[in-house]
């Protein structure tokens, strides 16, 4: 081979060499975190820099969705113009079963983007956008070649929004809908009354509009809050043109004090009330002997149903405390002319006569799931919150099912219950569920309970970014990762930024525990979380990096503060610690600690720490309706007890109360128990006081005696008293640690 032709081969490699790296360096440049993740990404090209100027064609059937994309892309400084060299294309066109099926290409000159449906469209429409933000650099439209064929997994896709606790105006509820179009979410569940507030607007009963739509908050503030018809009206028109479908949810027969307060003679006792300004559950609710209040709903509904074009209108059907029926003439007398049981089949009845309405007028119910806790309602979607078993009982009756449970789907609930990643591995379809019952789960929730969302900054806050996580949950199909699904998502933060979203953390920053070594107690501190430095402070020393466990010699709160890229990052958390001659003792139980408060599980009573007023801090061990009795062993014997130090929790909102009383049996042997070297303690306490509450109680020996083992036995509250909301029910007991101090402690 000549010298010439060699170098000609040479130039050529390193020309192809050089054009293949070019070409990887672009691929590299390719954003495609597109969340939720599309099923079929067929190819990925480079990508293709545009001038900020292109034509949007679209079908006549499609000009509220071209509309939107056209507002959409002004709005970011793109020019839209028929003479525009480059073209997106919207429209119609069969690609599967799937209504909600859609197919992107994108090429040198277009983009098309086809839908098996106009919503179809939509969600095609919403990788689009996530593609051109993801791409973006300076004013030029950046997009890659590609073809994306995808669908969802799941049909119904939702958020439900509480504006009945607390009030959030059209602005917000419209930037809302924005937001679960781009993450492909299709349903807005729209909490709209509640024991706190009535938030529609009703012609027939003008009180409704102005009693029951306003509060007066403990400390004397004026709280209010309504949608006109003319707000919904405009909300509802806009959700269309985006394909969400809004719900409307109308609670019965309980969680209806704003409105029994606004028309008394709706409910048993006729009494006037003043709307709910405190959270729980309360026992003002719809007289189901009364004639007046079916006539009442009916006409609520039917002006419900002019507004909102939904299939579906959720009834509620929850937590209904049935202490006034059960002393109502006009219930005792509708169960025993209807051949009713008892009053939880009076609340079948009542749910069936609202199903019997709606279905008149060509709509279906959705309710949670207590619907068919007293029989079956046929053709109702029951949505699932307590648990599998629930879901089951439902899809055993044939009914179709929603799943939100309070594990997973509670946007409410802190990240210490549910973070990011809990959320990204949902599964609405419960591995108890035979694969028969799979296609009547028609999909999943999450849920923004307001309580304790007083404004837009916190409701972003708990959103964010954990509904994104449910959005390709209940969407995306295949294995999960979440490592990858979190890559993707971190130039998402800066979008959310932009679509002014003020989002909180994924996880918690940091977790910690406590360990016990050598007889020394010691805080471990550890972030889920890469690139956190982590800070602390015992008393009144300054901060301090951490590097080892923490040493702790006496009674203590260290505060801790993570740092993310130099910055403040969460919270500063407060770790209260105690140190006492029981910590990390075998404990026996003799009774289950419920699986949804199970603190530290067996070493929840020794492990040093304490409880805050939040009582789902991980430090509060909950027991629901039963004694409790553990037995705690020392190790060796003893004569040097002091006391016993324990802290009680007391929030009757949530049905937790101060124990009846507290007994302290001991014994050398575990067989034979000495019941009088403590005196029995009844805590006193004001169980009518509505705030949280810590109460310690501190148990002293009467005697000097000698012992391995402890017996302490804790007399729950009983059933919640009748002056409650919920009397009857049965209530909570929640204990932190239990403290045994010897006498060189005292």
């Amino acid at each position: 081979m000549s010298l010439k032709k060699t170098l000609k081969i040479i130039f050529l490699l390193f020309v192809s060499i050089y054009s293949a790296e070019a070409q990887v360096e672009k691929l590299r440049s390719v954003n495609l975190g597109i969340i939720p993740k599309p099923q079929n990404i067929v190819n990925v090209g480079e990508l293709l820099s545009w001038d900020p100027k292109i034509n949007v064609a679209f079908e006549k059937e499609l000009s509220d969705q071209g509309e939107c994309l056209i507002i959409f892309l002004k709005e970011r400084g793109i020019q839209v113009s028929s003479k525009a060299k480059k073209t997106l294309f919207l429209s119609k066109k069969k690609i599967n079963q799937n209504n909600e099926s859609y197919e992107i290409k994108i090429n040198e000159d277009s983009v098309r983007i086809h839908g098996n449906s106009i919503a179809g469209v939509s969600r095609g429409i919403a990788t689009f956008q996530q593609l051109l933000l993801l791409n973006r650099k300076d004013e030029k439209i950046s997009l890659p070649v590609t073809k994306i064929i995808d669908e969802p997994k799941f049909s119904h896709r939702g958020l439900l929004l509480d504006c009945a606790r607390h009030y959030f105006d059209k602005k917000t509820i419209l930037k809302y809908i924005d937001l679960l179009a781009f993450y492909k979410m299709n349903t807005l569940h729209w909490h709209l009354t509640e024991d706190q507030g009535w938030r529609i607007e009703i012609d027939k009963y003008p009180k409704l509009n102005s009693i029951a739509s306003s509060r007066i908050e403990p400390n004397g503030d004026i709280y209010k809050g309504i949608y006109t018809k003319e707000d919904i009206r405009e909300i509802v028109e806009y959700a269309l043109k985006k394909n969400i479908t809004i719900i409307p949810e109308i609670e019965l027969p309980g969680h209806s004090q704003a409105a029994i307060a606004a028309y008394p003679e709706l409910s048993c006792n006729k009494e006037k009330i003043p709307v709910a300004n405190d959270w729980g559950v309360f026992k003002e609710i719809y007289c189901a002997g009364n004639e007046d209040v079916f006539m009442f709903l009916e006409d609520i509904f039917t002006e419900v149903i002019e507004l909102f074009p939904s299939k579906y209108i959720h009834i509620g059907g929850d937590e209904v405390p049935k202490i006034r029926w059960e002393n109502c003439q006009k219930c005792q007398k509708r169960i025993h002319d209807n051949g009713l049981l008892d009053e939880h089949q009076l609340q079948n009845y009542f749910i069936k006569r609202i199903q019997k309405f709606l279905n008149s007028k060509g709509r279906e119910i959705i309710g949670w799931d207590e619907i068919i806790e007293d029989g079956e309602i046929s053709g109702a979607l029951i949505q699932s919150w307590r648990g599998v078993e629930h879901a089951i009982k439902g899809l055993e009756a044939g009914n179709s099912v929603i799943m939100s449970p309070t594990s997973h789907s509670y946007l409410d609930y802190d990240l210490k219950s549910i973070d990011l990643k809990k959320i990204y591995f949902f599964d609405p379809i419960p591995s108890e569920s035979k694969s028969r019952f799979h296609n009547q789960i028609l999909g999943g929730e999450c849920n923004i309970w307001t309580e304790h969302v007083p404004n837009v900054k916190v409701l972003d806050n708990k959103v964010f970014p954990r509904m994104i996580g449910m959005a390709e949950a209940l969407w995306s199909h295949g294995m999960r990762n979440f490592e990858e699904f979190n890559f993707r998502l971190q130039p998402h933060y800066e979008i959310l930024e932009s679509l002014d979203v003020k989002y909180g953390e994924s996880t918690i920053p940091i977790s910690h525990n406590t360990v016990f070594i050598k007889n020394q107690l010691f805080l471990q501190l550890f972030s889920k979380e890469k690139n956190i430095n982590i800070k602390y402070k015992k008393d009144e020393s300054g901060l301090m990096n951490y590097n080892h466990p923490i040493l702790i010699k006496n009674n203590s709160i260290i505060k801790v503060q993570a740092y993310k890229n130099l910055k403040p990052y969460g919270d500063i958390i407060k770790i209260p610690l105690t140190l006492h001659d029981g910590l990390f003792k075998d404990v026996e139980y003799s009774c289950d600690f419920n699986e949804f408060y199970p603190a530290n599980k067996e070493i929840a009573l020794v492990d040093g720490k304490i409880g805050s007023l939040d009582f789902r801090d991980g430090n509060w061990q909950g027991f629901f309706g039963k004694d409790i009795e553990v037995v705690m062993d020392l190790g060796h014997p003893s004569e040097d007890f002091y006391e016993l130090v324990m802290n009680c929790y007391q929030y009757v909102n949530s049905w937790i109360f101060i124990p009846k009383s507290i007994s302290v049996e001991t014994s050398m042997d575990k067989k034979l128990w000495v019941k009088n070297n403590f005196i029995k303690f009844f805590p006193k306490t004001n169980e009518k006081n509505r705030n949280r509450s810590i109460q310690e109680i501190k148990i002293n020996p009467v005697k000097k005696f000698k012992a391995q083992y402890l017996k302490i036995i804790i007399e729950n509250y009983g059933k919640v008293p009748q002056w409650h909301e919920a009397a009857g029910s049965d209530s909570w007991t929640f204990l932190d640690e239990v403290q045994v101090n010897f006498n060189f402690r005292k």
